[in-house]
């Protein structure tokens, strides 16, 4: 999975992403905006495509290990289990917004 994603990243500032964004900058006729317009289309919706590929990837993977989990635990360890998880996450929220907000 760390691969998938190493390789979105890499797409993501490769030379051409690179070079979209200089000629993005440089551009100044309306007709060029347009064409530019359309390269950023099209080069966005690729890195997307991947993105969510990944997404995709990393879901099915957590979701194997979480299934994996449960599977050794009794029915009250994984109740037990499942509501810590939600805690951690109300308290992790909290958290981030005491500290950046």
């Amino acid at each position: 999975m760390e691969r998938k994603m190493e390789r979105q990243q890499v797409v993501v500032v490769d030379r051409k992403m690179a070079e979209l964004v200089r000629l993005v900058v440089r551009v100044k006729n309306g007709e060029e905006v347009r064409q530019v317009e359309r390269l950023v289309q099209v080069a966005l919706k690729g890195v997307m495509a991947g993105l969510e590929k990944v997404m995709k990837a990393v879901y099915c993977v957590r979701l194997r290990t979480l299934k994996g989990v449960l599977d050794v635990l009794s029915p009250l360890q994984c109740v037990e289990f499942l509501a810590g998880i939600g805690i951690l996450q109300i308290l992790l929220r909290q958290w981030g917004k005491k500290k950046w907000f």
